[in-house]
């Protein structure tokens, strides 16, 4: 009885009237549709159609001694080192934690850790773990695909 007292209460404090946002629904799917996401055997390109799929200004890949992987902008030894020290520190005193959100001038600074590596993307607006998981994975498997067709290319040479 009290727990249908209760039930009933909360129900009708709680009522969850919200609906889907369906104007930004219907402009992502516009835009995504007028934008073919078609990958090449050109790895460059192809880091470059991730960056517009997901909206970034940059990322880089970095493995958790600091070396870079895969960069976007070229030079990045400097956010390389700089976010997997933050990263790691971060991991030290909160082990739970999932991603790194910093905003700094007016940009922000994602980290985010998946096999080994730290993946780390500047954009305009934050994204949310969701996002960065989908573009770390993205990213890894892009990779590893670069690594297989580098390691096919060495053998077809000898």
């Amino acid at each position: 009885m009290f727990k249908r007292m209760l039930r009933s209460f909360a129900g009708k404090v709680l009522a969850d009237d919200t609906s889907q946002p369906l104007s930004q629904i219907d402009f992502l799917r516009d835009f995504l549709s007028r934008h073919k996401y078609v990958f090449t055997t050109d790895f460059e390109e192809n880091l470059m159609v991730l960056k517009r799929k997901h909206l970034v200004d940059s990322f880089l890949v970095t493995n958790l001694d600091g070396s870079i992987v895969v960069s976007t902008e070229g030079d990045g030894h400097t956010e390389g080192i700089m976010g997997t020290a933050m990263l790691s520190y971060i991991k030290s005193e909160m082990p739970d934690s999932e991603s790194v959100l910093i905003k700094r001038q007016g940009h922000w600074f994602m980290l985010f850790p998946l096999n080994k590596k730290v993946f780390i993307v500047k954009a305009g607006s934050e994204l949310s773990n969701i996002e960065l998981k989908a573009l770390a994975f993205e990213l890894d498997g892009l990779m590893q695909v670069n690594k297989q067709s580098e390691k096919k290319r060495v053998n077809q040479v000898a």
